[in-house]
């Protein structure tokens, strides 16, 4: 009875910690900062940076920035209604027909991020995106 004890306390305790690591990925706090390594991989391109989200009143404010320091995203999400406002998109990706792309997978990645995912796949665009936290040095 021991050994079944102490096995499942050995299987247990590692994924508890995982899941607990997984939801504390996504700002929940008032002025919370959450960081995260950015890729954002199209067929013909590729963005890859940092990105990092803050919670600030009733949304989520968040910012893409590539290896140079430049913005490629700047977005609000509200989590209420699961909708993304897009307020600076690089030059490049600024059509509207593909900010209503990122715009509908920004919320989408949002989401999945909230449930501790990190991985959204627009299968009919055949874009994928990954956000991996970022370790802070306070929870370290």
């Amino acid at each position: 009875m021991r050994r079944l004890a102490l096995i499942c306390l050995l299987f247990v305790s590692p994924l508890y910690a995982i899941l607990l690591h997984a939801q504390s990925t996504f700002p929940t706090n008032e002025g919370e900062r959450v960081k995260y390594n950015a890729y954002i991989e199209m067929p013909r391109a590729y963005i890859s940076g940092i990105s990092v989200l803050l919670k600030e009143g009733n949304v989520i404010k968040g910012s893409l920035f590539n290896e140079f320091g430049i913005t490629a995203l700047d977005f609000t999400y509200d989590p209420k209604r699961q909708k993304v406002k897009l307020h600076n998109v690089i030059k490049m990706m600024d059509k509207w027909y593909i900010r209503r792309v990122i715009r509908k997978d920004i919320a989408k990645m949002m989401i999945c991020l909230q449930k501790g995912e990190t991985q959204y796949v627009n299968e009919k665009r055949h874009i994928n995106y990954h956000f991996i936290p970022i370790e802070n040095e306070a929870t370290k």
